[in-house]
């Protein structure tokens, strides 16, 4: 709009006041003069009442016994009165201001000091202590998805009844809650079965460690006996090798004294000094004497040879008796570790857990999605 056409337009309308209110507007001298206004204003209110004045207003934020020296509730640090005593306070300075600067500087100047620069150091004690007090009445806060994980992280001794009307004011979808509670369903499950596979896995590597401890203390008892047979038998062929030189040795002196005799007795007969008769008859007798060296001699191997099949008897029973013995040892402690172990796999087995946990979960799902009429069918 030109000059011209505002005075032109002020002449035909409203006259002369009119006409140098909008000459004013127009130049901008009205802005001028209330910034200045609003200048001196501050200075005066700086000059008379100073920066104690603001600082008096945190003061009371910090010390409420300045209000009103009252003993404390024990769950906040401010009593209610001292939260209303410091309200006014507030409102107190803020009507001073506005006498200092006017009404719209005065409230924006503390109000939106207090709102903006105060917000988040109020946050933890004088808003807090208002919202403990009214959330012991009326708190309605909603719960949120760590909720649901939660839930889900115990489902298994949760009533689903109880657990709907927990999630139901969540402000998530409902398949949004569904995977919460499926997190925490497969922690729950993880942490179940965690458990007996670990004890499995103990078991297993207990039972291996054991077996190896069986083995090892068995083949060296096994190399001990061994060695321990060895030298028996040694022993015992020493002792039957001497049995049998000492009996042959006797066998073979006498048949040398009755071949000695035999030869003598020929020499005299053949001299004439022995009849045919005595001849005949000391050749039975010599006869005689060696048919029972021949005899003694055969009794001695038989006997030798039982000797030795009753050694080896022994020694065959004594072995088998060890070997039974000591698989006997080795199977009943791989049963008492198989026992444990299939125990465990019992429980991992029986284990309803799965089944129940996901029916638990759909339930629920589906009473949520019930009440919202939304969400997807996963049945």
């Amino acid at each position: 709009m030109s000059l011209a056409n505002v005075v032109s337009s002020g002449l035909k309308s409203a006259g002369g006041v009119k006409l140098f209110e909008e000459i004013v507007d127009l130049l901008g001298a009205k802005d001028l003069t209330e910034a200045g206004s609003r200048y001196l204003r501050l200075k005066l209110l700086e000059t008379l009442v100073g920066e104690k004045w603001v600082r008096d207003i945190f003061t009371y934020f910090e010390n409420p016994d300045l209000i009103e020296a009252i003993a404390k509730p024990p769950a906040i640090p401010y009593h209610p009165k001292q939260l209303a005593g410091i309200y006014f306070k507030v409102m107190d300075k803020t009507v001073e201001a506005s006498a200092y600067l006017g009404e719209e500087m005065g409230s924006e100047a503390i109000m939106e000091m207090i709102s903006e620069s105060m917000s988040s150091a109020l946050e933890s004690n004088y808003n807090a202590a208002l919202q403990t007090i009214l959330n012991v009445w009326r708190g309605c806060l909603p719960p949120d998805l760590s909720v649901a994980q939660a839930m889900g992280m115990r489902i298994d001794s949760v009533d689903t009844k109880y657990a709907t009307s927990i999630l139901a004011p969540t402000s998530a979808l409902p398949y949004s809650i569904l995977e919460a509670l499926v997190q925490g369903a497969n922690n729950r499950l993880q942490q179940l079965y965690t458990n007996l596979d670990n004890s499995y896995g103990e078991l297993i590597a207990q039972k291996n460690a054991l077996m190896r401890s069986f083995l090892t203390a068995f083949s060296e008892f096994y190399l001990t006996l061994i060695n321990d047979l060895v030298f028996d038998c040694m022993y015992f062929v020493e002792r039957v090798e001497s049995y049998a030189n000492t009996a042959c040795t006797i066998i073979l002196e006498r048949l040398t004294a009755r071949l000695d005799d035999l030869n003598a007795l020929k020499a005299r007969y053949d001299v004439g000094l022995v009849d045919s008769e005595t001849y005949e008859t000391m050749l039975l007798e010599i006869q005689a004497d060696i048919q029972a060296l021949s005899d003694t001699f055969d009794r001695i191997k038989t006997e030798v040879s039982n000797l030795i099949s009753d050694y080896m008897s022994v020694i065959d029973a004594t072995t088998e008796d060890i070997k039974t013995l000591l698989l006997n040892y080795l199977s009943d402690a791989e049963n008492l570790a198989n026992t444990h172990i299939n125990s465990v796999v019992s429980a991992i087995n029986g284990l309803t857990a799965v089944s129940d946990i996901k029916a638990k979960v759909k339930e629920i799902y589906e009473r949520i999605r019930a009440y919202r009429e939304c969400g997807f069918d996963y049945s």
